[in-house]
């Protein structure tokens, strides 16, 4: 563990740990030499982390504005460090907690801009199955883009096995392949936004995989269309899910596009109760003004 003021590869300094998790430690260090900001990932060495290159070797190609970059690697004190762009922000975990539940149309931009990213990693060749879509793994930065974050268990999808041989995942966001029954795919990362949405409606994570697909737990309130699109994702059989991040994006828009008419249709209506006001009052004062023109008429004579 290191602390603040630490130096690493002779230029780098610890200024605080920004996550830590079971693929390694995340520290906010300072190039002392150009002053500017780094994330750098350590992972420890050990012989149970054999693929401790794995999240490199996936990024170092990868050209995506919702993915940060690995610029640098070097080993230090038996430890692996990957130096990676700094995304400001806060994680979806953090905004959610703060916040509480997001509106319709925010889940809609949040889940459109992760779509864009799944899509970019589905569509590699071979293609990348990310297998940890958590709120913590994602960044949402000042100005509202989305970065996905912490690729430390993600893999290069491998058409001639049936199946995984490691369970890896986030109690409550991951499939149910990822237990180590079955092989992990795109449906499997569709699965992953599914739960991520469920958390951005309820504002908190599901106790169990069944939750989000039993309709009394949507209160009222909560938009049909996305309830729907919520419980498809997470169906148990990979085959029920959409098939592609490309076609659960277009559903997504569909919902914000009917959110954006609703909203549209109600100010309309709040504007034409209006202008029907203020023809009544300018009717009003119309009929006063005569009244007291006809008032001093007769008063003059």
């Amino acid at each position: 563990m290191l602390n603040s003021g630490d130096i690493l590869d002779g230029k780098y300094e610890v200024i605080k740990t920004l996550g830590k998790g079971g693929m390694g430690t995340v520290y906010l260090c300072k190039n002392k030499r150009l002053g500017n900001l780094w994330a750098i990932k350590e992972v420890v060495q050990d012989i149970k982390n054999t693929g401790i290159l794995t999240e490199a070797n996936i990024l170092k190609n990868l050209n995506h504005v919702g993915i940060r970059r690995i610029v640098d690697i070097f080993y230090e004190n038996n430890n692996l460090y990957m130096v990676q762009d700094y995304v400001e922000g806060q994680t979806l975990k953090e905004y959610v907690k703060v916040n509480g539940k997001m509106n319709t149309e925010d889940i809609c931009r949040v889940t459109s801009d992760l779509c864009d990213i799944l899509g970019y990693l589905h569509n590699q060749k071979p293609a990348i199955i990310y297998r940890d879509m958590k709120p913590s793994n994602i960044m949402i930065t000042p100005n509202g883009k989305i970065v996905l974050i912490d690729f430390g268990i993600s893999k290069v999808y491998k058409s001639d096995t049936d199946q995984d041989t490691v369970s890896a995942g986030s109690n409550g966001f991951a499939a149910p392949e990822q237990y180590g029954v079955g092989k992990c795919c795109a449906g499997t990362d569709i699965y992953g936004i599914g739960m991520l949405i469920y958390f951005m409606v309820k504002g908190k994570i599901p106790t169990t995989g069944i939750e989000p697909l039993l309709d009394e737990n949507y209160e009222a309130n909560i938009d049909y269309n996305l309830r729907r699109i919520i419980q498809r994702c997470v169906k148990i059989d990979i085959v029920d899910r959409y098939i592609s991040a490309e076609i659960l994006k277009k559903e997504i828009l569909d919902v914000l596009k009917v959110d954006k008419y609703e909203k549209k249709a109600l100010f309309s209506n709040h504007n034409s109760d209006t202008k029907v006001f203020i023809k009544k009052e300018k009717k009003k004062l119309q009929i006063w003004v005569n009244l007291k023109k006809l008032l001093v008429h007769f008063y003059y004579l």
